[in-house]
């Protein structure tokens, strides 16, 4: 069906056992250059994803807002209140998506980039969409067929994101273990979160999650706990431990002791040493 030279939409009959048992669309679509564009709505049964070719869509759901533009694709779990539009000229494909299993797929994005998500369209993501949308644009097609390439696309994107979230643990792991055998060394945060490929922002905010403390408190963890092997089994002095520990200067080092162990280096050897009677 085409309204005008800006739209196109396509509108499918599902039969009962898709509903109950498929992946399918009743509706999708293709705009181009459409102007002043705005849709607005408290709720749709559906995971909508829209392919932006041309221009910037913002898409707002509860107090989150974010803004696609070219080479982009945006999702939104449609069952929460939500508005996408444009201030310009855009160009884009769009189908909502719905039937078995497809809130899980929901679920699993909103988990990782919330909702509504943007990705990049990654050349498989779009050839999947794309496969997708031509056989939706032909009057005769199947039921199954359908289903199966919306679960193709469903797929695509979910093995991106484990991916990416393999590729991310990975990167976590590689920083943890140089801070821990580095722990002697001047170190720069910035220059960790730039070896694993990461803003200082979001390397510190994923660090945390994975590890419960910031990098900078991780890296003084481990300066601390090996601070406390010299004290216990060596002769080293305070400003040699100090030096051994990556300080330059032996009284940071001894503040930032003693606000953790609640002791001052010199205090702590005494107390273990001579009163526990190692």
């Amino acid at each position: 069906m085409e309204n005008d030279r800006t739209l196109r939409i396509y509108s499918h009959n599902i039969s009962e056992f898709a509903k109950e048992n498929l992946f399918y669309v009743e509706l999708a679509g293709e705009y181009n250059r459409k102007i002043d564009y705005k849709i607005e709505r408290d709720y749709y049964d559906s995971l909508l994803v829209m392919c932006i070719e041309e221009g910037i869509l913002t898409a707002v759901v509860g107090k989150k807002k974010v803004e696609a533009k070219s080479g982009e694709t945006v999702f939104i779990d449609c069952r929460n209140p939500h508005c996408y539009y444009s201030e310009g000229p855009i160009t884009f494909k769009w189908a909502h998506l719905q039937g078995n299993s497809i809130y899980a797929y929901s679920d699993l994005l909103t988990k990782k980039f919330g909702n509504p998500a943007v990705l990049n369209s990654s050349s498989i993501i779009l050839q999947e969409f794309l496969i997708l949308m031509n056989s939706l644009k032909g009057e005769n097609y199947f039921d199954h067929s359908l289903s199966v390439y919306v679960h193709r696309l469903l797929a695509t994107i979910s093995e991106r994101i484990f991916a990416q979230t393999k590729s991310a643990k990975q990167s976590l792991a590689n920083a943890e273990a140089y801070l821990r055998q580095n722990f002697n060394q001047q170190i720069s945060i910035t220059e960790v979160a730039e070896n694993v490929e990461m803003s200082v922002y979001h390397f510190t905010r994923q660090f945390h999650k994975q590890y419960g403390v910031s990098p900078y408190e991780y890296l003084i963890m481990q300066r601390i706990s090996n601070a406390k092997r010299f004290l216990l089994n060596s002769n080293m002095t305070t400003k040699e431990i100090a030096i051994a520990c990556g300080y330059n200067n032996s009284s940071i080092f001894i503040a930032a002791f003693k606000t953790r162990v609640g002791l001052t280096p010199s205090q702590f050897r005494v107390n273990v040493i001579e009163n526990i009677g190692i």
